[in-house]
């Protein structure tokens, strides 16, 4: 859980508070910040909508801390490869596509 503390201390909860809202003691969220247990899926979703942020952003695999407001369901197949390449490239590769988009927007 490699962004919870981040997003818990930008959101001023406490552990403590966290713990009271999820339920469980605050050990256990002590345990999820450090690395030593892992909360269940059903526990992970509830952090995330405490929290106001999304399931990937808790789990390191996306930078951004803002909740994901759409539903695959709602893009195209290309849409969902393009998001998925996105997510596979480094920071500077991000950048450098994010110039390009932006590029084309104004053209």
């Amino acid at each position: 859980m490699e962004n919870l503390r981040t997003i818990r201390e930008k959101r001023n909860i406490t552990q403590v508070s966290l713990s009271v809202s999820l339920g469980v003691a605050q050990e256990t969220i002590s345990g999820y910040e450090s690395g030593k247990s892992y909360p269940s899926a059903d526990t992970l979703i509830k952090l995330a909508n405490i929290l106001h942020t999304s399931t990937d952003y808790l789990l390191g695999r996306v930078d951004s801390d803002r909740p994901i407001n759409f539903s695959t369901s709602d893009l195209t197949d290309d849409e969902c490869n393009l998001l998925y390449s996105y997510r596979n490239l480094s920071k500077e590769n991000k950048l450098k596509l994010e110039g390009f988009v932006e590029a084309l927007k104004n053209n």
